[in-house]
Order: structure tokens, then sequence, then C-alpha cells
């Protein structure tokens, strides 16, 4: 019999403390100054580079909420029906569908 340890579980942040996590990593691990005199292929690549970054924590970010969510079908009755009791079984399905769908168009 599997062990589930639903306290590891990561808390899914609220779509604006989402975004605010998301750029202000982006911002820490990207370069941040951009002078007027460089060439248009520089600015260019430098705005392409924090895009990039900033869609790969996305995609990353996203992967970690919808693999650390158990899968109804495959988890004890018991807990698919306490997840049905508590919050709708089609609903919590649904919702990690579309962060899957999110997940899989960010990554293009």
């Amino acid at each position: 019999m599997p062990c589930y340890n639903f306290k590891s579980i990561t808390v899914v942040p609220t779509a604006k403390d989402f975004i605010d996590i998301v750029l202000s990593k982006t911002q820490r691990k990207t370069p941040t100054v951009i002078h007027k005199q460089y060439a248009i292929g520089r600015i260019r690549q430098f705005y392409m580079r924090k895009v990039k970054t900033c869609q790969q924590f996305f995609h990353d970010r996203l992967q970690t909420i919808v693999t650390e969510f158990p899968n109804v079908e495959t988890i004890h009755p018991f807990y698919a029906d306490l997840i049905n009791v508590l919050y709708s079984k089609d609903h919590y399905k649904l919702a990690l569908g579309q962060l899957n769908t999110a997940k899989n168009i960010i990554a293009g």
C-alpha cells in the first residue's frame, strides 16, 4: 500500500503572487541594464533572453504544481472520495487539466 504525503504538496499561489514570483526570479537571474547605444540585435537578444527565462520559470512552476498533486484515479478510494466530498472530483480534474494545458502552451 503506497503512503501518501499530502503535506509535501506546495501551496499554489494566487495568480498575482504567481506572476510576481516568476517575474522577480526572472529579474534576479537575467541582466537588468540595457543602454541606448547598443545595437538593435543586442537589444533584441537582451529581451529575448528575458522572455525565454520567464517562459522557463512559468513552465517549471506549473510542472511542479501538476506533478505534486495526486491523480484521482491512482490514489486510494478513501482519498478519492474525500476529494470528491471536499472539492468536486470533476472540478479537481478539470483544474489540473487546465494547468497542464497552460504549461504545454507556455512550452510552445
